[in-house]
């Protein structure tokens, strides 16, 4: 820029054209240059006389008595090379600058007499200036506590200093802050929108760089972070992010100023979390917050401060993503070492602390903790209705007072109002409380307050529950209004806003109940779902919160009978879940976030769209119900076929997802500090290196849910079965090489499916438990045997009867077929649960109702893992390689009971496989030398004792000599040469919760790399035996030898299900 200037100033000197000159103003460069020069850059001469000569030669170029405005600009400039320089300075221009100093008459052919008038009072004027500005400023408050008087007393200077002068630019700070500090008092919106306008302005004429330049865009921050508040204006904190982190560019590490500059920085970055839902802003949020904390002495206020909004922080990580180790550590961030609470700001900090343990109640239940919580929030209401100042900080905290004490009264769960007449608990004093606390939070906040809305909502969920106890149809009224008008009012980018149409919904739906309407859709109800249904599509946030939105949409679609709505809003849900559940890091995140978004989502949608009706409807319900499905199994062992086809098209991307999912799995699950945060990070890596590879041609769909033409291999061999089990409706969903048909299964409910395998799983606990008396037993195997009936009845037989290979009909038995065919069985819901494979009546072995006598059955995790696993085993077939096989054995493992066979059955396994065998037995079977073995055996063999984790399947392990060994270390192998496993352990192929993810020791080997896997699903009673039938069977497949082995089983104990009927086959 200053080599530009001077070249046109070089011009107009020797030739008078101010062509250059003129263009250069009109590109901005001259005033560009103005504001890089600051106060601590003036001592730069060149620079300063640069400026003033373009400014004089335009005014001495120029007609006579045009262009004072470049006189007057021009003289500040070279008033300062003059007083260093005199030469240097043109004559005409020293003369006015030399008469200025003395005081005498200014004079001389181009200085215009109104010229000179103005030059003498404008710097006069600032002379004076100056000293009054220094008096004002001495004047104000050095506490801030008279914001409104300061702000008065500044104003007059704006008015009276020139663009780039010093004053100004030190008044419009001081004025920036000082209506900052009057809205945080007073709430008054024009304040703080004047604040927003000086904080721009001063930006522009502060160079950019260096300390002041720092100052000015980290209060800039502040102040637009506030406006954000009131406005909820996206730009707003957009702005308030980029000037926090270029305050942050500019801050030395070493500098006192940084701590807060990271705490405003996180605050804003969880702010625009709240709208942008994107993981990186939290992430980073927590990032910037955990440097404050370091960057201050602990013990002093502002380290507790600083603690107390990374606690919040952490627990709004807890509650969009339910990482319990988040909230562990913020529990241990206010609960931990005491702290004295900051006197100025206390009120916060007590807030902030509060809904630590509001959060912590909500995951424990520990009524003790919500106490400590209420009492904080006590504290803080009263502390901000003393002090009177801005009442929208009086109505956050009364909310959240509020809040809390609904949670503690509100111990049973929402559903439809009592009958009338019905006798009543009274109402619960912390109900009472809780409507008159926020009823008092509405009452203070402001029209305009952004947050009022959500108030209004807050006071319309307890007014519901006041209806709901007492049956006041009042105050179910007043709700609806009360949301009627949050909505109106409500900011449309708000995810709450969105919320609040769910509760519109709900309550018009509950006072059409109470009032027992005979109308099938009122008004209001139709209008609330247009309203939702829009809202619903443009909301921007959070996936799970996006996911509560579309599944809400759907329910009230559906109770409203808007079929094909409903299926649109599940799909559009279903979509959203992979983004909404974290990748699996061995901890119980994922189930959570699965267990509060997705359970039964998947089963929902399909039997939504089934509803729907239309010629592709079954096609699209099995699409759904994969897509939504098996998501942690795709994260965390993934599909090799996809793999291998990434690997052939761009090795280095191939070995980068490689990294990212070993250090994915092995990052550390600790409850504190950098560790947990690695991990966050770790996952945005992967989706981006996802995304790279979905560039790539013929990667476009790497890693998504596969439509139909990828899933039809699956039925190469015969067809696919997926019961889908949802209170919607049940139905089978068969996939053979012509489709997808769908079989509707009537006399199947979901509410009897969840009763059903509650009472099968203690029926065997009771029927092999020991020290169960012998009628127990028989009464317990009875309910077995009764249970299989019943799915053979509701399920098996109208499966089978579609594909015209069925028992006798009305009851008449026919012979079984001599070779049965393959079938492959997928449940969700609680049919997971239960033993599908063993549907059937058995009391009577020449009954053919039975899917053992009338197929030969075989699970799969997904249909879209067993379209895997056949390319898998189709690939390999054409590179055959030398079989290496392995067992492992132990007959007594410290803690368990002896498993007497466990060795015979080891070396009836290795003399099975030959003396390639390697086997382990004892001590020599240690986690280090099974895995280290495991990924160049083709064939393996476990004879040792296993654990499900019916709450997180991820711990689900076998029981080594030295250490267990879990499915979340086997999701780490990569298992290139597996053939088959034969697990002979205890509920190897019992699923976990979610019941929808079928995450079990049996489908963890197989989705490693193992074609084929036999497992169970309980203990059975002797494995040893079942492993000799299945390894001496002349059965040439493993599903066939397995079948085999269960109907001899059978055979020999038909009334005893319990021992035979645990036993499956998995894969293809």
């Amino acid at each position: 820029m200053l080599l530009a200037v001077r070249q046109a100033v070089a011009v107009v000197r020797d030739s008078g054209d101010l062509t250059p000159l003129r263009a250069l103003e009109r590109q901005g460069v001259v005033t560009r240059l103005v504001i890089s020069m600051d106060d601590a850059r003036y001592s730069d001469l060149a620079a300063l006389h640069a400026v003033g000569m373009a400014r004089w030669l335009q005014y001495v170029a120029g007609p006579e008595g045009a262009h004072q405005a470049e006189w007057e600009a021009s003289l500040e400039p070279l008033s300062r090379v003059h007083a260093r320089e005199r030469d240097a300075v043109p004559p005409e221009a020293a003369a006015v600058l030399e008469a200025v100093r003395s005081g005498r008459r200014l004079s001389g052919p181009r200085v215009p007499r109104e010229v000179r008038r103005r030059v003498l009072a404008g710097l006069r004027q600032r002379e004076e200036l100056s000293e009054d500005f220094l008096t004002a400023i001495r004047g104000l408050d050095p506490r801030g506590g008279r914001p409104e008087r300061d702000a008065a007393a500044l104003r007059p200077f704006l008015d009276l200093t020139p663009r780039h002068h010093a004053v100004r630019v030190r008044a419009l700070r001081l004025l920036s802050v000082t209506l900052q500090m009057s809205y945080r008092a007073t709430g008054d919106a024009h304040t703080l929108a004047e604040a927003v306008r000086l904080g721009r302005e001063l930006l522009l004429l502060i160079p950019a760089g260096g300390a002041c330049w720092a100052d000015a865009v980290a209060q800039h921050a502040r102040v637009v972070g506030d406006h954000y508040r009131h406005t909820g204006d996206r730009r707003d904190i957009d702005e308030a992010v980029d000037c926090g982190r270029e305050a942050l560019r500019h801050t030395p590490p070493d500098s006192e100023r940084l701590a807060p500059r990271l705490d405003d920085f996180g605050m804003h970055l969880a702010l625009r979390y709240d709208v942008s839902g994107a993981p990186s802003d939290l992430n980073a949020a927590i990032d910037a917050s955990r440097g404050a904390v370091r960057a201050v002495p602990g013990g002093t206020p502002d380290a507790v401060s600083h603690r107390a909004r990374l606690a919040g922080l952490l627990v709004k990580r807890h509650r969009v993503s339910a990482v319990g180790a988040a909230l562990d550590e913020a529990v241990q961030l206010v609960r931990g070492a005491p702290q004295p609470l900051p006197a100025p700001g206390r009120d916060g900090v007590c807030v902030a602390h509060a809904e630590v343990l509001h959060a912590q109640y909500r995951r424990t239940g520990l009524v003790d903790v919500l106490d400590d919580a209420i009492e904080l929030y006590r504290q803080a209401a009263d502390e901000r209705r003393a002090r009177r100042g801005n009442p929208a900080d009086l109505a956050l905290a009364l909310a959240h007072l509020g809040n809390a004490l609904y949670d503690l009264c509100a111990d049973s769960p929402e559903g439809d109002l009592p009958a009338q007449g019905a006798s009543r608990p009274p109402e619960p004093p912390a109900l009472r409380e809780a409507i008159a606390a926020h009823r008092e939070a509405v009452e203070v906040s402001a029209a305009d307050d952004p947050q009022r809305p959500g108030h209004l909502d807050n006071l319309a969920r307890s007014l519901r529950e006041r209806a709901r106890r007492e049956g006041r149809p009042d105050a179910l009224d007043e709700a609806i209004c009360l949301l009627r008008e949050a909505i109106e009012t409500a900011h449309p980018d708000r995810v709450f806003r969105a919320g609040m149409l769910s509760h519109l919904s709900g309550a018009l739906l509950e006072r059409q109940r109470h009032t027992e309407g005979h109308e099938p859709e009122p008004k209001l109800i139709r209008e609330a779902y247009a309203f939702a249904e829009a809202t619903a599509r443009n909301a921007a946030g959070p996936p799970g919160e996006l996911i509560r939105l579309h599944r809400a949409l759907a329910e009230l679609a559906t109770a409203t009978g808007r079929r094909q709505e409903a299926a649109a809003a599940y799909a559009r849900a279903v979509a959203l879940l992979p983004q909404a559940v974290p990748h699996p890091l061995h901890g119980s995140e994922p189930e959570s976030q699965l267990a509060r978004h997705g359970q039964g989502l998947a089963a929902d949608a399909a039997a939504a769209v089934l509803r729907a009706g239309g010629p592709d409807a079954p096609a699209r319900a099995l699409e759904l119900l994969e897509q939504g499905r098996g998501i942690l199994l795709t994260r965390a062992l993934g599909f090799h076929g996809e793999e291998e086809a990434l690997r052939d098209a761009a090795p280095q991307l191939a070995d980068r997802l490689a990294k990212l999912r070993t250090a994915l799995a092995t990052a550390p699950a600790v409850a504190h500090a950098e560790p947990g945060d690695l991990r966050h990070q770790l996952a945005e890596q992967w989706d981006a290196v996802v995304a790279e590879a979905r560039r790539l041609p013929g990667l476009a769909d790497f890693l998504k849910p596969p439509r139909l033409a990828a899933l039809r291999p699956a039925a190469a061999g015969g067809p696919v079965v997926t019961v889908n089990a949802s209170p919607l409706r049940c139905d089978a969903l068969i996939l053979t090489s012509g489709g997808v048909t769908a079989v509707p299964l009537p006399a199947l409910s979901h509410t009897e499916a969840e009763a059903r395998a509650a009472g099968f799983a203690e029926a065997l606990r009771a029927a092999e438990a020991p020290g169960t008396p012998p009628v127990d037993r028989r009464t317990a195997q009875a309910q077995l045997r009764e249970t299989l009936e019943w799915l053979w009845d509701t399920t098996a037989a109208p499966v089978l009867t579609h594909l015209s290979r069925t028992t006798a009909r009305n009851g008449t038995a026919i012979t079984a077929p001599a070779d049965p065919p393959r079938i492959w069985l997928s449940a969700t819901g609680p049919l997971a649960l239960l033993p599908l494979h063993a549907a059937g009546h058995h009391d009577d072995p020449d009954d053919a109702r039975s899917l053992l006598d009338r197929a030969v059955p075989s699970y799969t995790p997904t249909v879209a893992a067993l379209a895997a696993a056949v390319r898998t085993a189709a690939r390999r077939s054409r590179r055959p390689r030398r079989s290496v096989p392995l067992v492992v054995a132990l007959p007594r493992t410290p803690g368990f009971a002896p498993l007497a066979g466990a060795l015979t059955e080891a070396r009836a396994a290795a003399d099975h496989y030959g003396p390639d065998t390697v086997l382990f037995t004892g001590a020599d079977a240690r986690r280090a030398r099974v895995l280290t073995a495991l990924p160049t055996s083709t064939h393996v063999h476990f004879a040792c004792h296993a654990v499900a984790d019916p709450t997180s399947p991820y711990g689900s392990h076998l029981i080594l000599h030295d250490q267990p060994l879990n499915v979340a270390e086997i999701s780490r192998l990569r298992l290139a040469h597996g053939e088959f496993c034969y697990l002979s352990a205890c509920a190897t192929a019992r699923s976990g919760r979610p019941l929808d993810e079928a995450v079990q020791l049996g489908g963890a080997f197989h989705l490693a790399g193992f074609s084929q896997v036999v497992a169970t699903l309980w203990p059975v009673e002797d494995p040893t035996e079942a492993a000799r039938l299945f390894h001496t069977s002349p059965r040439t497949t493993p599903a066939h030898a397995l079948h085999e082995t269960v109907r001899t089983l059978r055979a020999n104990a038909p009334l005893l299900p319990s021992r035979w009927a645990g036993h499956v086959h998995i894969g293809p």
